[in-house]
């Protein structure tokens, strides 16, 4: 019986995890590791901007702006690829010209601010099994990751406010205590509860 519970609970957590992904992770882009996803050197917007400039292929680049971005992006590309196309120490400043345009008309529409294009780093976790999971279409290491995470944290404030009830009503200031690990715990489940249903804060806006 207990052994059925915790796959009945095991399964209920996956589901949830699987409705949350696409609006849990997307949501993580508004923070500054994700920011910094976008807008670094090895990111997927400088990365189609370099294979603009390479194969001649305005599309390569274009649906990562929308609309009211387009022709501003097809202008640079122009300007750009005749000065990468010359080569030598010029081609260098033509693609770093162009990632910078890229990525700054990108984030424009987001909605979001432009910061400067930031140097190549390594994805944080949640992003690389992200990407990966794209590249294999196995979603499962991603939700497993989320799975764990949440189920980690969400224990943690749990714990704390069940240990600090234990005296809560011994001292003014364990009842303060307490008060502090319940209110954290509470908006912890209501603020996640929210991002799930808020969905993502931004994509790109096509019109």
């Amino acid at each position: 019986m207990e052994t059925l519970e915790k796959q009945k609970l095991s399964q209920g957590q996956r589901k949830l995890v699987q409705r949350i992904l696409l609006t849990l992770t997307l949501v993580l882009f508004a923070t500054g590791e994700i920011l910094a996803h976008c807008d670094r050197e090895n990111g997927p917007v400088a990365k189609a901007a370099r294979e603009a400039l390479d194969t001649g292929e305005f599309e390569r680049i274009v649906i990562w702006v929308g609309q009211e971005q387009e022709q501003e992006l097809q202008e640079k590309f122009r300007q750009s690829l005749a000065v990468y196309q010359k080569r030598g120490d010029a081609e260098e400043l033509a693609k770093k010209y162009f990632m910078e345009t890229a990525v700054r008309l990108h984030r424009e529409a987001e909605g979001m601010p432009y910061t400067g294009l930031k140097p190549a780093a390594p994805n944080p976790p949640d992003i690389e099994a992200a990407e990966r999971a794209l590249e294999t279409g196995n979603l499962e290491p991603v939700t497993d990751l989320l799975s764990e995470k949440m189920q980690e944290e969400v224990s943690r404030w749990f714990r704390q406010v069940l240990d600090a009830r234990k005296n809560k009503e011994n001292t003014i200031s364990a009842g303060r205590e307490w008060v502090d690990n319940y209110v954290k715990y509470i908006t912890y489940i209501h603020k996640l509860h929210q991002t799930i249903e808020a969905g993502p804060p931004h994509g790109v806006d096509a019109h």
